[in-house]
């Protein structure tokens, strides 16, 4: 017989049984006959019930089963040996767990685990449910102590999965017991889950507790600063800042304190992430760190800000004086300097939250133009040891990028002069058809005759104006050019495909009030409502959109503002290349 033709039926209660063996069900199952005796079709008919009432939180359900079994909260109700108990607190039906546990449940009840170990109170630890979490605690403080999955403590396993009220309730009522009940090596546990989990709350108390986890390492050979710095941290992380201060506090306590290579890779680490708050503390704590410089990959810490496009980096560099000259100096084992490091198409990681090719291509482009202001012709004209300049390196590492930014943002110039022209033909039609007669009627509303005819010619010459203009700026993206990097960048055809869009939106405006006039010109023997009420509408639209596409028009600004800042520094620096020469 295969193992998909069994069926195991598992009855492990103390019901008693009066001659069970003498009653039997005949089962058919895939043609063949299995005898199942009665008793336990009936057990496992009450083993549902059970199930469905801790599942529902049907107290009253679940109470009638005490006619069924006197300990009816005690049977396993699956395969993995969950009570009614266990059921409920998954299913997070609080009302139900307190009536169980102080209607029925005595200490030790409380205290029965599932397969993999986990108590109620260490389901109720993981989901973060504090209420019950809560119950549990008060009527059996002993919970705190009984291990669950992988031989760990309800607080490790609230820390792990990362509920941070929960570890600190649980901390709350631990501490004064933790060198009695809980392994050294359990605390160095749960301080690395609360390091991982950003739960620096309970990270600072254990640090106060225990000073000496500030240099200790984990399994991987990291130490707790090193961990820190891999992350992008914000100085509004709750205790993220008093955690801070308490290790360098028991890094200077401690005898065995962080050597050289630690905390400059901890550096490293806090440079490539961003990480400034790690940074500055570093540099109070051992300034000569700024100079340090990776062995193996011969950089700076200049080198790491501009490879992994660190602009705050950057600028702390800069304000460490003049620092900056010095360090601009280095060569990496590669024989790139800063500016081969800038033309290096950034890391896979840095492209999160770039949604097309051309966006990236314009970031990069900027952060390379942005390196090439401060530097000195000698650098930009160096070769590596691949024999490339900063600027070849940069041209052939971003050679495919470049081609499907030209291709996306042609795509986009495509559809939208396609719109522009929709938008004049439908101008330039209402201009010639709109019948001019009795200029000198006073019975439109709001203003006379004359005067509507006025804001309609207006709004539909500039409107037609603006979209023709627009149809420029997508006409110089799509006909044809060298579309070599060296030739133009993609941040200029963003920049025109930008103000494509700020004209093409005003010169919509305008039509809109071009129509409305227009319709009052040809309707006007219409009601007055009629048009205060399309007039409404109108306006309503306008104002909606920018709520709408608030991104759009953000986006739209910043690349506005960032042209202009660009060609501001590129004329400041040809004046001062100017002065110097004269």
């Amino acid at each position: 017989m295969s193992d998909l033709d069994t069926i195991t039926l598992s009855v492990s209660y103390d019901i008693p049984h009066t001659k069970p063996e003498s009653k039997f069900i005949i089962l058919k199952y895939n043609m063949i006959i299995f005898p199942v005796k009665c008793h336990d079709m009936h057990a496992g008919m009450q083993k549902r019930e059970i199930y469905i009432a801790a599942a529902s939180g049907n107290w009253n359900e679940a109470s009638s089963c005490f006619k069924m079994n006197p300990h009816w909260w005690r049977i396993p109700l699956t395969a993995y040996g969950a009570t009614a108990l266990h059921i409920a607190v998954i299913m997070r039906k609080t009302r139900f767990v307190e009536k169980l546990v102080m209607n029925y449940m005595n200490i030790q009840d409380m205290e029965i685990g599932m397969a993999d170990g986990n108590t109620a109170f260490c389901l109720a630890a993981i989901t973060g449910n504090m209420e019950i979490v809560k119950i549990l605690f008060g009527k059996n403080p002993k919970l705190l102590w009984i291990r669950g999955q992988k031989d760990m403590l309800p607080i490790q396993l609230a820390s792990s999965a990362g509920h941070i009220l929960m570890t600190q309730f649980l901390f709350q009522y631990s501490r004064k017991d933790l060198d009695n009940n809980m392994p050294f090596q359990d605390i160095v546990n749960l301080f690395f889950l609360n390091i991982i989990n950003h739960i620096y709350t309970v990270t600072s108390k254990l640090l106060v507790i225990y000073p000496k986890l500030a240099t200790i390492e984990n399994e991987k050979g990291l130490t707790p600063l090193q961990m820190l710095a891999q992350l992008s941290l914000s100085k509004k992380t709750i205790g993220l800042e008093e955690t801070l201060r308490l290790l360098f506090k028991g890094m200077d306590e401690e005898k065995e304190s962080p050597n050289t290579v630690q905390l400059s890779k901890a550096m490293f680490d806090a440079a490539k992430s961003g990480n400034i708050m790690i940074l500055e503390l570093l540099f109070k704590y051992n300034p000569d760190l700024l100079f340090e410089v990776d062995f193996r990959e011969q950089r700076n810490l200049l080198h790491i800000a501009i490879l992994y496009r660190q602009e705050s980096v950057y600028r702390l560099i800069l304000s460490k004086g003049d620092s900056i000259n010095v360090m601009t100096q280095f060569i990496d084992s590669k024989g790139n300097n800063v500016l081969h490091l800038a033309g290096h198409k950034s890391l896979p990681e840095d492209k999160f939250g770039l949604s097309t090719d051309h966006v990236l291509m314009r970031s990069e482009e900027i952060w390379f133009q942005f390196s090439l202001l401060t530097k000195q012709e000698v650098e930009k004209t160096m070769k590596n040891k691949a024999n490339e300049t900063p600027k070849e390196l940069f041209y052939s590492s971003h050679k495919e990028l470049h081609k499907e930014s030209v291709s996306g943002v042609k795509a986009l110039a495509d559809t939208l002069i396609v719109v522009a022209a929709l938008i004049i033909t439908l101008g330039i039609t209402a201009a010639i058809t709109v019948p001019i007669k009795d200029i000198d009627s006073t019975l439109t509303p709001i203003f006379r005759k004359k005067t509507w005819y006025t804001f309609f010619f207006l709004s539909t010459a500039l409107g037609t104006f603006l979209c023709a203009a627009s149809m420029i700026f997508y006409a110089s993206i799509i006909l044809p050019s060298n579309w070599e990097p060296k030739d133009e960048y993609i941040h200029t055809r963003q920049t025109k495909l930008v103000f494509g869009n700020i004209t093409l939106v005003a010169s919509l405006g305008l039509m809109f009030a071009s129509m409305a006039s227009g319709s009052i010109l040809i309707f006007d023997f219409l009601s007055s409502w009629i048009f205060y009420f399309i007039a409404g509408l109108a306006c309503l639209t306008l104002a909606l959109h920018p709520f709408i596409d608030y991104n759009l028009w953000t986006h739209s600004v910043q690349s506005v503002v960032s042209f202009c800042q660009t060609t501001v520094m590129k004329q400041a620096k040809v004046y001062i290349t100017h002065c110097q020469r004269k």
